[in-house]
């Protein structure tokens, strides 16, 4: 067996293995998330464990936050369910 081979079949391994657990944690959050697709700043704040203000202070204020603004008389705050995952995953929270 050449290098390249060895090297192909070791990468082949470890990615499928990278993959079969971001599966099995996708497939997890799907069959115990009781959350709608899209989230309110009170479902996001009950996931986070944190106040409905601090969740929209972090909603207004902090950069890369996944909120969709509503404007109108009164802004309302969406927040879409995967991307917030994704960026309670990447980011790092200080209290």
């Amino acid at each position: 067996m050449s290098f390249e081979d060895t090297l192909r079949k070791v990468v082949e391994e470890v990615v499928g293995e990278e993959i079969r657990s971001l599966e099995q944690r996708l497939a997890e959050r799907q069959v115990n998330d009781p959350y709608p697709r899209v989230l309110t700043i009170k479902e996001a704040a009950e996931i986070m464990r944190v106040s409905e203000q601090r969740m929209r202070d972090i909603a207004n204020h902090v950069v890369g936050f996944p909120a969709i603004r509503e404007e109108g008389k009164n802004t309302r705050i969406k927040i879409p369910k995967e991307k917030f995952y994704q960026w309670l995953d990447n980011t790092e929270l200080i209290s």
